[in-house]
């Protein structure tokens, strides 16, 4: 996949090489233009090290910061697997602990059990909030030990808040969302208050009808009341959106560099600028879905967006130049390299099971 990146780095990075550097001014400022900070192996997107805003993380944003501001016990959040929930969750962490440093945040994965164990429920929670002790045989103890440990979190940072990301969240029973209220109720009597952003498959949704016919309304006027769609990329518009974050996010941060500039400085100095390419990787991603003869109308993840975006800037970065503008051929390509095809097929196979 980086074979190309090499050869790219060292033909932008040294232009004209043998020819003796002018002391114009002029020309020394453009060259230092198209002269890149720091190698392409060394840039995040080289190993994806890095996140970006999507419409739908800054939807999930403001439904949290709203709900922290408004003391909500809970809001939830579903879509279909790989379009970037997981990620979201990480991005609006780090984001918060620059727009909200005071308040503690807890990520706990759900795993499904058969037989839902109150000690393996508070054990797994214990892990979460990085106590020592995660053993136990008596849950009483164990969740006094866990309440213990998150209250001491919210006053080291003088919070009376804490945020708690439950992943996968389509995986708890009705036994789970009873212990989680029983923690709930056990910070208010300590004066915290425990925000449960609950995140999941759509079963998670169907979970809320369910819970809402069984009489179990107290669950869902608890921890389901609020709730947002999580969705990929439908149209070549939300793919622009996507894509502007390339042309505005940079690498080193604050220096100029931003990622469409790093991978194609000449083509970048011309005026080329990934957000006008939305209608051709959408145009490439409807194509590749019509291959699949799927019935249901493209949704793109950002896991397979990303895919192909990383795939066009590393392995074309060589073929920058003034006029640059990637071909619906260079697409389909970094199209296919996604395994977004694949991966639709696999579904509906197991759809299909």
């Amino acid at each position: 996949m980086h074979g190309h990146a090499g050869p790219g780095a060292r033909q932008a990075s040294h232009p004209d090489q043998d020819r003796p550097r002018s002391d114009h001014p002029l020309e020394r400022h453009l060259t230092n233009a198209l002269v890149r900070p720091t190698s392409i192996a060394e840039h995040p997107l080289h190993d994806r090290r890095y996140r970006l805003p999507t419409p739908p993380i800054e939807a999930l944003y403001t439904l949290i910061t709203e709900a922290l501001d408004r003391r909500r016990p809970g809001v939830m959040v579903y879509g279909r697997s790989r379009l970037g929930k997981t990620t979201a969750i990480a991005y609006i962490e780090a984001l918060l602990s620059t727009e909200r440093p005071a308040l503690p945040v807890v990520t706990l994965g759900c795993r499904f059990k058969r037989v839902p164990s109150e000690t393996a429920f508070f054990s797994s929670f214990l892990a979460a909030v990085r106590h020592k002790a995660t053993g136990g045989r008596d849950a009483e103890q164990m969740r006094q030990r866990l309440i213990h440990r998150m209250c001491e979190m919210a006053d080291t940072k003088a919070s009376n808040q804490i945020l708690l990301f439950a992943d996968e969240a389509q995986n708890l029973g009705a036994c789970e969302y009873e212990w989680l209220r029983d923690v709930h109720d056990d910070l208010q009597r300590w004066g915290k208050t425990l925000l449960v952003v609950l995140v999941g498959q759509p079963e998670l949704h169907g979970q809320k009808a369910t819970f809402q016919r069984s009489n179990s309304m107290h669950i869902v006027s608890r921890f389901m009341v609020h709730e947002l769609a999580f969705r990929g990329a439908r149209d070549a518009q939300d793919c622009a959106t996507c894509l502007q974050g390339y042309d505005l996010q940079e690498f080193p941060a604050n220096s100029g560099w931003t990622h469409t500039r790093f991978f194609f400085p000449m083509g970048y100095a011309a005026g080329f600028r990934l957000a006008s390419e939305g209608a051709a990787i959408w145009y490439a991603f409807d194509q590749a879905h019509r291959s699949t003869l799927w019935p249901e109308a493209p949704e793109i993840g950002m896991e397979f967006f990303t895919a192909a975006v990383e795939h066009l800037m590393l392995n074309h970065s060589h073929q920058d130049a003034a006029r640059f503008r990637p071909s619906n051929e260079l697409w389909a390509q970094a199209v296919q390299a996604s395994g977004y095809v694949q991966a639709t097929l696999s579904g509906m196979l197991s759809d299909a099971l």
